[in-house]
């Protein structure tokens, strides 16, 4: 089971954020489903959770599928096969690079059943790879039925900023680039950056954090 989120010994006690569901939010992955669908019904309220639609230039971008293929074959470890899967990957770091395949896997039985690997490598020439902890859970019945919405759901994808709007030099630190891949059997799959769309997908995915 998920043990303190994907911890390497150089992260010390506490997980990174960006991989932790409800992290600087007091709330887990069942509340956050339960407040999406509540707000759901208020007027004037965001909608429910749902996958940014390619634009007609094209797919939003190129899919995660083969770095978490990758990774996973580099850890050991299975890269599920389901009619329905949710993924995440992610890779940057500052100082240090972090590397992580988030997946969630529809089964028979319409639970959705999570997996997560990493690993992390300092900057330093030749430096070996940091295994982190690997996690196993299962969504409760109320975030299954969120996510299954959600990739039922089409969205206008958020706009891209203006060349000029973006702030230059590098990232800010500690942030790491994340795609998530909608894939769904005899569909085509889908394939964005997290923050795209209503970006509250990422949240339904990731790892519960416990406590």
């Amino acid at each position: 089971m998920w043990n303190g989120a994907l911890r390497s010994p150089m992260w010390g006690s506490s997980p990174p954020d960006h991989l932790v569901a409800g992290a600087g939010r007091p709330h887990p992955p069942t509340m956050i489903a339960a407040l999406l669908i509540a707000l759901a019904s208020v007027p004037g309220a965001p909608p429910l959770p749902c996958v940014p639609a390619a634009s007609d230039k094209g797919a939003l971008t190129s899919s995660a599928l083969d770095e978490h293929r990758a990774l996973r074959a580099a850890l050991g470890a299975p890269m599920p096969d389901a009619p329905a899967m949710v993924m995440l990957h992610g890779k940057g770091g500052h100082l240090v690079t972090d590397e992580y395949s988030i997946i969630l896997a529809r089964h028979a039985d319409a639970s959705w059943h999570g997996t997560a690997v990493g690993r992390s490598q300092i900057w330093v020439k030749d430096a070996p790879f940091e295994p982190m902890k690997r996690a196993e859970w299962t969504l409760d019945e109320a975030a299954g039925k969120t996510l299954d919405r959600a990739i039922a759901r089409r969205c206008p994808p958020t706009p891209a900023l203006p060349r000029d709007a973006t702030p230059p030099g590098p990232p800010p630190r500690d942030v790491i680039p994340e795609k998530i891949d909608v894939v769904r059997r005899g569909k085509s799959t889908v394939s964005f950056y997290a923050p795209t769309g209503d970006a509250t997908i990422a949240a339904l995915i990731r790892p519960p954090q416990q406590h």
